[in-house]
């Protein structure tokens, strides 16, 4: 790929990473090169969550759209009680979806603001008012994760530290290194992320046996539960909630060794 190994790839390169236009070769090289640049995170990220220079472009385009046929249009699907939202009709595809998560998981605390979840609420029954919502999205979201995915990110123990302060100052939870550390499972990395307005803090282990683990809590208000396990995305879960934050591990892990993990994280971080 032109210019791949240049200290900073182009906005051309990484649009063509995150539609999956790369051959294979190329888009592990800029992968490898962007686990190394901070900048080059925060510019993938901005641009996997949209913001490239689109308005400006189309702006022609809008001046001579047909307005009142297309609000003409629009009264007759909002007069259509069948209509779904058009928001949980309109989805990424899998290639933009698997890119944008990666941009966002590399980017971590290089981008100053929260990081949005790639996903919303996939339907009525998962809306933003179920309680179960939030770790749907997480399991959706943590699907795109592989084992290469955590295996890139450098061994900087500062930079973790770092990471457990900002998401431990936001969702009030006393977090760090020698808290969060589990045996036979890698700490890789600690982000924060908005789910529905709501802070969302994510630790990511690498288990070498079943691939990534995360530990996540997000600031929903629910009131104290005890530990409850359930299954999404072929991934076992184990939730609780202390002090209106709910709380949730999740992996590949056997449902006996996440319960192990458990007793650990619920001891050291006071929710037990």
């Amino acid at each position: 790929m032109t210019g791949a190994d240049d200290r900073h790839p182009t906005d051309a390169q990484l649009v063509a990473y995150l539609d999956g236009e790369l051959s294979g070769e190329e888009r592990a090289a800029l992968a490898r090169r962007i686990a190394l640049d901070q900048e080059t995170q925060a510019r993938l990220a901005v641009l996997a969550s949209g913001a490239r220079p689109f308005k400006a472009a189309f702006e022609p385009l809008l001046d001579e759209a047909p307005v009142a046929r297309l609000r003409e249009a629009l009264d007759r699907v909002q007069r259509d009680g069948s209509s779904r939202r058009m928001s949980a009709s309109v989805r990424w595809p899998r290639l933009g979806l698997i890119a944008a998560g990666l941009a966002l998981f590399l980017a971590g605390a290089a981008v100053a603001t929260w990081l949005p979840l790639p996903f919303g609420p996939r339907s009525e029954s998962e809306s933003a008012d179920n309680p179960g919502a939030w770790r749907q999205a997480v399991a959706e979201y943590l699907t795109l994760y592989t084992t290469e995915t955590l295996a890139s990110i450098p061994d900087d123990a500062a930079m973790r530290e770092r990471e457990l302060a900002t998401v431990s100052d936001k969702l009030g939870v006393p977090l760090s290194s020698a808290r969060v550390t589990l045996p036979d499972a890698a700490f890789k990395r600690a982000q924060l992320f908005e789910y529905e307005g709501k802070a969302l803090g994510q630790i990511a282990y690498l288990d070498p046996a079943t691939g990534p683990l995360a530990l996540c809590v997000i600031a929903n208000g629910e009131p104290d539960a005890a530990r409850r396990t359930e299954q999404r995305e072929g991934m076992n879960i184990i939730y609780w909630s202390r002090k209106g934050r709910g709380f949730m591990l999740i992996g590949r892990d056997a449902m006996p060794k996440l319960e192990a993990l458990f007793a650990i994280l619920s001891d050291r971080l006071g929710t037990s």
